[in-house]
């Protein structure tokens, strides 16, 4: 599945490296039980032998049979114990019976739901199949009734599939307070939803460690195709969505899309591949592909490929927007969206509104679509009452090249700071600016060392030339200039002549640049630090 590995193991892999420490790798379960299913269902492998619901399921050459089996005993697990499902096994998974929920499980001592080897593989086999023929869900975390803290959880390496959930049926739901639960290389094809992190009834009484909400959730190296409504929708506190690759998620409505987050506290979301967003009847992206709304804090959006075909974006395809959506209040603070390719969506790429504290910085925004669109907007969508405030919004090291439209637009708030990008216009049209910055002057910190080449158009909205611009007292130090991309693609700088090299603000770039590079005195602007030039050239396909 590894579709996007290419980013991942060059930006991601630097930025998570050397911005953030690298995670340790995930410490083995703690040794338990483990019982063993085979079934041999549509789709398993030629070899597969079928187990029986009679055995005891400790013995991998005796297994149980079915999912339902399995199931029925998770309830009763120890802590630490295990699941096990056949590699080259199919299991049919019928109507109904999806719920799984232990209240033993534990962070320190999770109960496993995995895949094993059986004694007749021949060393071919794929990861179990586990196939939903209605609209039910597959695995479904919530206990009923009044809320009950329990999780201490981990699902890998399976392959759930649904055919019949057209409207309905969602291969994970947390519901009720789950917390502490990894889902780690699994696929997920063909649900309404792939993961459903929902909220709660109120917590039961007596039970002291509820508190409403979904906490510590991991989604690693997982695929979630042809999902009609979303692919993962709502949210969680230390909330971590990482290495996973998203396509045609979404019924072509701008209401669906490959990722949508609705709330939590300290949400992570990095060197993801979203792919074809919510596709209409002509194939053609129709939703932002990765939405936030709601009330969510501490939110880093890192590494991430977001891109579709050329001629296959609808306007309303946006990139990445987190942004107020609901008739009740929303606000966002100390968003970090850093280090991100956006290529080919709709009429914009990044953008938010009701932010406060923060940062976008060192992304890549190419548009190529035939149509007009802006690179950075905030506020994306205008705040409603009882929205956040627009405040403390950092813009620097991004580099651009779009066709025409706006470069970066920030048209309400206070306090923000514009420095160190690097822009062109692909296309030399009147219907262009480098920049819309209508608000007051004391609305903005700094608005400076910034590159922008255009054919045609205005470097401000409404100012013409910079330095008509200049004449309002910003953009001191900025130039009217090409900055000397490798390409229109590539935005990497050309040689050591670019514009961009040296060109940044002193003091308010970015430390780092997209792939960690250090950045030295002065700092180059946009989102690359200049290094040799055979370091560019290997650099791979997504990148450019």
């Amino acid at each position: 599945m590894r579709i996007f590995h290419l980013l991942a193991l060059t930006v991601g892999l630097a930025i998570a490296l050397l911005w953030l420490g690298a995670d340790p790798l995930p410490s083995a379960e703690a040794a338990g039980s483990v019982y063993y299913a085979c079934d041999c269902q549509l789709g398993a492998d030629g070899n597969c032998v079928a187990g029986s619901d009679a055995n005891s399921g400790t013995d991998p050459a005796a297994p149980w049979q079915t999912y339902a089996r399995a199931r029925t005993a998770f309830a009763s697990l120890s802590a630490g114990d295990e699941i096990r499902f056949c590699r080259g096994g199919a299991f049919d998974l019928g109507t109904g019976g999806a719920r799984w929920v232990n209240a033993s499980c534990t962070a320190g001592q999770p109960c496993v739901v995995a895949d094993y080897t059986p004694a007749w593989a021949s060393g071919d086999e794929g990861r179990p199949i586990l196939t939903r023929p209605t609209a039910d869900h597959a695995f479904d975390l919530a206990n009923g009734g009044s809320a009950l803290a329990e999780g201490g959880y981990v699902f890998r390496n399976l392959d759930l599939r649904c055919t019949g959930c057209t409207s309905g049926g969602w291969a994970f739901f947390f519901y009720n307070d789950v917390n502490d639960v990894t889902i780690d290389s699994v696929r997920m094809d063909g649900f309404d939803i792939g993961v459903h992190l929902a909220g709660s009834n109120a917590c039961a009484t007596g039970d002291a460690a509820c508190n409403g909400q979904n906490d510590r959730i991991t989604i690693r190296d997982v695929t979630i195709t042809h999902s009609t409504s979303q692919g993962i929708l709502g949210g969680a506190n230390t909330l971590l969505v990482e290495d996973s690759a998203f396509e045609d998620n979404g019924d072509g409505s701008i209401l669906d899309h490959n990722i949508y987050l609705s709330h939590g506290d300290g949400i992570t979301v990095r060197r993801n591949d979203l792919y074809r967003s919510s596709l209409d009847a002509g194939g053609s992206c129709g939703g932002t592909s990765l939405v936030g709304h709601g009330v969510m804090d501490h939110l880093l959006i890192e590494g991430n490929y977001v891109h579709e075909d050329l001629g296959k974006a609808n306007q309303g395809c946006w990139g990445i927007s987190i942004t107020p959506g609901y008739s009740t209040g929303e606000r966002f603070g100390d968003v970090v969206i850093r280090g991100n390719r956006v290529e080919n969506v709709g009429n914009m790429a990044i953008g938010t509104s009701s932010c406060t504290t923060c940062t976008i910085e060192n992304n890549v925004i190419v548009q190529q679509q035939g149509f007009g669109g802006v690179g950075i907007a905030v506020p994306d969508i205008a705040p409603g009452a009882g929205d956040g405030a627009i405040a403390d919004v950092t813009i620097r090291n991004n580099s651009l090249a779009i066709t025409t439209g706006t470069g970066i637009r920030v048209s309400a708030g206070t306090g923000h700071t514009i420095v160190s990008n690097a822009i062109r216009a692909t296309a030399a049209t009147g219907g262009w600016n480098c920049f819309e910055l209508p608000l007051t002057a004391g609305s903005y910190l700094a608005i400076d060392y910034n590159l922008c080449g255009f054919g045609a158009g205005e470097w401000a909205n409404g100012f013409g030339t910079l330095p008509t611009w200049q004449g309002q007292g910003w953009d001191a130090h900025s130039r009217a200039l090409d900055p000397g991309f490798a390409s229109d693609t590539l935005l990497t700088p050309a040689s050591a002549a670019s514009a961009t090299v040296d060109a940044g603000h002193p003091t308010l770039s970015a430390p780092r640049d997209l792939l960690g590079n250090v950045r030295s005195a002065p700092p180059d602007a946009g989102a690359y630090e200049w290094v040799s030039l055979d370091k560019w050239i290997l650099l791979p396909t997504v990148l450019r």
